[in-house]
C-alpha cells in the first residue's frame, strides 16, 4: 500500500510549507523564485480611479497603493473627470508566467484639478526601514492627518455652521461635521496615530470613537454600525477603529467625522495640516540625483488612447507633459 512520503502546502503563491514524511518527520519552509517584471501604466479618470485602472487589467492591489500614496494630498471622493494619473512599479511571475502580485508603487504622477503631484518612493530613515513618498522638490507627500476616514467614501456633506433644513422649519441647526457616504459595512480608519479617550454609543452619535492626538488635534467617527477599539487604546494611522452604520440620528449610511483644534471644531478640508518628517538634509542630493531617471520615465509615459473621447485630447494631455 503506498503511503504519503512529501506533503507540500502552498501558504500563497511565492511562500510553501514541505512536511517530509521520510526517515524521521521534518518540516521546513522555502520559496518560488520570483522574477520581477516593471510595468507602467496611464489612466484618465472617466468616472472612478479603480475603473480606470481595472479596465486595463490591473491587479486591484496598484489601486489600493496609489490612494495610499496620495491619501494625504488628494480627497479621492472629490475626483474630477479627466484627471490622471501614471504609475511605474514591479510585478512579480513564478516560472515567468504565473502572476503572483504587485509590489509598492516606486515612482507615480497624479494630476489632479490641474495640479500635478509627483510622487518617488524613498527610504527616508535607514535605521527604521521607513519609505515615505517625496515630490519633485523633496517634499514630503505624507501628512500627520489623512485626508479623509474611508478609502473611497463619497463627500455627503461638508463642515457648515450656517446650515438650514426644511425638516426643522428651516431653522438655523450648524453641521460640525464632514460626512461621508458608503455602504455599511465599510472599514473606518483612524486619521493620524492617537488614543481612543472615547468608544461608546450616545444619542444623536449612535456608536462612534473619539481619539486624542496630542496637546492640540482630535477626531471623532460618529454612526458607525460597530467599533473595533476601545477606550484607552493606542491606534496607528490607518487602523480600522469601526465600521459605517446607522447608528444615532443618520438618514443613509455615512460617517460623520469631526476634528477639534485647541478644544474647538473645525473644518478639516480647510485646515492646512502639518506635514510628517521631512527628508534629511543629508539625503536631499542623492534624492535628486535618484529620482531624476524616475521623472524623466513617468514624464515618457503616454496616456492611453482608448480612454479619450478622441485624437486632439490624446495629443494635448501628453503635450502637456512633453510627450508626443
Amino acid at each position: 500500500l503506498a503511503q504519503a512520503q512529501v506533503f507540500i502546502y502552498e501558504n500563497d503563491p511565492i511562500n510553501y510549507t514541505v512536511v517530509d514524511l521520510r526517515d524521521t518527520v521534518k518540516v521546513y519552509k522555502n520559496k518560488n523564485k520570483v522574477k520581477y517584471v516593471q510595468r507602467e501604466v496611464s489612466g484618465v479618470i472617466e468616472s472612478s480611479l479603480s475603473e480606470a485602472i481595472l479596465q486595463q487589467g490591473v491587479d486591484y492591489n496598484v489601486t489600493h497603493n496609489l490612494a495610499n500614496v496620495y491619501a494625504w494630498t488628494i480627497d479621492f471622493s472629490r475626483l474630477q473627470k479627466n484627471d490622471r494619473f501614471k504609475i511605474i512599479y514591479n510585478e512579480k511571475y513564478i516560472n515567468d508566467t504565473v502572476y503572483a502580485g504587485a509590489e509598492p508603487i516606486e515612482a507615480a504622477y497624479f494630476q489632479h484639478n490641474g495640479k500635478p503631484i509627483y510622487a518617488f518612493a524613498y527610504e527616508n530613515d535607514s535605521l527604521r526601514s521607513i519609505v515615505d513618498y517625496f515630490d519633485e522638490n523633496a517634499n514630503n507627500l505624507r501628512r500627520t492627518f489623512l485626508r479623509m476616514p474611508v478609502e473611497y467614501g463619497r463627500l455627503s456633506s461638508r463642515y457648515n455652521l450656517k446650515r438650514r433644513i426644511k425638516y426643522y422649519g428651516y431653522k438655523l441647526r450648524p453641521h460640525k461635521g464632514t460626512d461621508y457616504a458608503a455602504p455599511i459595512g465599510t472599514p473606518i480608519m483612524a486619521t493620524a496615530d492617537g488614543t481612543v479617550v472615547e468608544s461608546t454609543r450616545r444619542g444623536g452619535n449612535g456608536k462612534y470613537v473619539k481619539i486624542r492626538h496630542n496637546g492640540t488635534y482630535s477626531t471623532q467617527y460618529l454612526h458607525m454600525k460597530a467599533q473595533n477599539v476601545k477606550k484607552g487604546q493606542f491606534v496607528r494611522q490607518g487602523d480600522v477603529i469601526g465600521w459605517i452604520g446607522m447608528t444615532g440620528n443618520t438618514g443613509g449610511p455615512h460617517v460623520c467625522y469631526r476634528f477639534w483644534k485647541n478644544g474647538r471644531q473645525v473644518d478639516p478640508l480647510k485646515e492646512e495640516l502639518p506635514q510628517a518628517e521631512p527628508l534629511h538634509d543629508s539625503l536631499k542630493e542623492d534624492y535628486f540625483t535618484y529620482i531624476s531617471t524616475y521623472k524623466e520615465q513617468l514624464d515618457c509615459i503616454i496616456y492611453p488612447k482608448v480612454l479619450l473621447e478622441n485624437e486632439e485630447d490624446l495629443l494635448t494631455l501628453n503635450q502637456e507633459n512633453g510627450t508626443e
